[in-house]
């Protein structure tokens, strides 16, 4: 179970690394931005408040994945690293749920990242059972 554990943490930190660095070092680049920037009309150049929330919000989640990856090298630090991840992929679900049923399906691209987000939310969080149930044994 261990191994598991090591495996959900670096796949939940690299992607939360990947994804999120990319949104500080290039917001055009995230997935979410590509239909809005189809547009000729949408540029971030204009909107700085939408660069400037695309920037903090991935700042955040990068933070997260450096959390968790630091779960991998240190075990006394797991819980706190499957909490944050947890909270992290379990709230882009959640978020993502309730816009399919509120604002309808997205494209195809966010569709597949929900997906891997569904996965992996599911995989901390029953590590993080796991893991809750492990320290109250003992």
């Amino acid at each position: 179970m261990k191994i598991f554990k090591i495996i959900v943490l670096t796949l939940s930190g690299l992607a939360l690394f990947y994804a999120c660095s990319m949104r500080l070092i290039n917001p055009t680049e995230a997935v979410f931005l590509q239909t809005y920037l189809e547009n000729p009309e949408n540029s971030l150049d204009i909107y700085i408040d939408l660069v400037n929330e695309i920037r903090g919000v991935g700042a955040v989640m990068f933070l997260g994945g450096i959390i968790a990856l630091l779960g991998i090298i240190r075990s006394d630090f797991r819980l706190t690293s499957f909490v944050v991840a947890a909270i992290i992929f379990g709230g882009v679900i959640s978020g993502r749920s309730l816009s399919l049923f509120i604002d309808g399906i997205p494209n195809e691209n966010l569709i597949r990242a929900a997906i891997a987000e569904g996965v992996l939310a599911a995989l901390n969080i029953f590590c993080l059972v796991n893991v809750l149930i492990q320290d109250h044994k003992s």
